[in-house]
Parts: C-alpha cells; sequence; structure tokens
C-alpha cells in the first residue's frame, strides 16, 4: 500500500519562467567586465598610478597626491590636482547633468590616492561645521594642527568613500580608487606601549581597509627583486587580494590587457561548454 502524499514535499512544476514578472538582472546577462570597480594597492613608488591610468579612457584622473607629473604624456586623461570635495561634487552634478542630456561621460573616475584624498575629506567635514570634533595644537606661528578626538570622523570619512563609489557606479562608470599600503596592526595583541603586527598588509589608513569590500577588484602592485612590476590578483600570505576576471595570480601591471585577458578565457569557456554568447 503506498503511503499518502505529504503536501509539504510535493515538487510544484516549474513555469516557463521562475522570475517571471520580478525586476532584475539575470546573471547570465551579467559581465566581470562590463563595468570595473578596482582598487589598486601599493607602497610609494611601486607603480600605482601606472597602473591605474592603464584604464578605460577617457578618464577623469583626480591627483590627490599633487604628483600629476608621474603619468606625463598618458593619453586621454583629465587630470585634477589637488582637489577639493566642493570640486569633486560639482563634478558628479555635471556628469549627472550630462547623463540625463544623453551626452559622453569620461569612461573611467580614478582617485590617486584615497590615503590623501581623506585629508581633503576632513577639510570639507571642518568646514561644514565639524570643528567639535577635533582639537587643535599650535605647532609654530602660522601652522596648527587638528586631530580627531574619537571616531566620528571616520565613520564620516568611510561613508564618504562608500557614497562616492556610489555614485560614479550608478553613472555607469569605471572606478579606480588607489591607496598607499601599511602593515596591518593587530589591534587584538596591540599595548598602548607596544605596537603589534599582524604580518599581512592592508591600506592606509587601515580604517578604510573595510571599504576593499566595495570593490569587485583589489590589486597590489610591487616590485620584484629582479625590477620587474607585477599586479597581484588573487589573495596570499601578504594580503586578501581579489579578482572576478579569470586572471593568474599574477599579472602585468596593464589594466587594458588583464580585460583583454578575461575576455578572451570567457569566450573560450563558452566555446568550450557550447553555450551561445
Amino acid at each position: 500500500m503506498s503511503s499518502p502524499v505529504n503536501p509539504l514535499n510535493a515538487v510544484a512544476k516549474p513555469t516557463a519562467d521562475p522570475f517571471e514578472g520580478l525586476s532584475g538582472t539575470k546573471s547570465e546577462s551579467l559581465s566581470a567586465s562590463g563595468q570595473m570597480k578596482i582598487a589598486i594597492v601599493g607602497k610609494q613608488k611601486s607603480g600605482k598610478s601606472w597602473l591605474a591610468v592603464s584604464g578605460r579612457t577617457p578618464m577623469l584622473y583626480y591627483d590627490h597626491d599633487d604628483r600629476a607629473e608621474s603619468i606625463a604624456g598618458k593619453p586621454g586623461l583629465l587630470v585634477k590636482s589637488r582637489p577639493t570635495m566642493t570640486d569633486i561634487e560639482t563634478d558628479l552634478s555635471l556628469l549627472k547633468y550630462h547623463k540625463v542630456k544623453g551626452k559622453p561621460i569620461p569612461k573611467t573616475a580614478c582617485h590617486d590616492t584615497v590615503t590623501f584624498m581623506q585629508r581633503t575629506m576632513e577639510d570639507e567635514i571642518w568646514r561644514q561645521g565639524g570643528k567639535e570634533l577635533y582639537r587643535e595644537i599650535k605647532v609654530s606661528a602660522n601652522t596648527t594642527l587638528r586631530i580627531r578626538k574619537g571616531w566620528d570622523t571616520i565613520n564620516g570619512i568611510q561613508r564618504y568613500v562608500s557614497y562616492l563609489i556610489s555614485e560614479y557606479t550608478s553613472l555607469g562608470m569605471d572606478i579606480i580608487f588607489v591607496f598607499h599600503e601599511k602593515n596591518e596592526k593587530d589591534y587584538v595583541e596591540s599595548t598602548k606601549e607596544q605596537t603589534e603586527y599582524t604580518g599581512a598588509l592592508t591600506v592606509d589608513p587601515q580604517y578604510l581597509a573595510s571599504t576593499l569590500s566595495l570593490f569587485n577588484e583589489v590589486y597590489h602592485i610591487k616590485v620584484r627583486s629582479d625590477g620587474k612590476y607585477i599586479t597581484e590578483c588573487r589573495p596570499n600570505i601578504y594580503g586578501n587580494w581579489a579578482t572576478t576576471l579569470l586572471l593568474d595570480n599574477e599579472e602585468p601591471p596593464n589594466i587594458l590587457e588583464m580585460i583583454a585577458k578575461h575576455e578572451k578565457a570567457r569566450a573560450a569557456k563558452i566555446a568550450a561548454q557550447g553555450v551561445k554568447a
């Protein structure tokens, strides 16, 4: 005698389209290289800027480090040195206007480096009335230093970075944010008297490390002992570098060539699977 059918175990017949009536984008139509969100991490003089400007052009390039000479001769860039946050907001408003009007906009927005941009963000927080978040120390007749009192400023800068990423993404632009690297502090083992380190690398300032989760690509660029520049694209003992592209662990420092390599590998993979691209 057959057991009665439990309605909870019954399998519903699939419809022609299980997503019918729902908004969204099917994963099959997404492309890892369609809109790039790239974070580049590296020490000084390691080729960070040249890797950044190897991305898609035309590129709006914000030179926060005041070192535009390092990319002299690179075509397709509009360079803005030492911009204020008001300058950046003004540009965003103009880009949104051009987008609505159907006018062309730059393919990529690059901020080099976020390590120095965070100081510009602090200036903006101060300008907007955040003086109570700092204490001032006068070090000379003409120089006064501002020291953060707590975490409110840090939280504000973290959200500011997230906001910029969201704004460029909504415009359909690639984004490239460049960070200086530093040794990762071990907050558990460190004391007031002595700082301990994890042995890994992170971004400078370390409190912005959490923003790396907002990028699909996190590249670490370095110079090997033989003088060759390489880009680390996947996790290793020194950092959680990452890529969604079909790349090797290490690649030559050229974003356009990395995208081309991915597209070639993707086409070969689709062909091998017999799936129509």
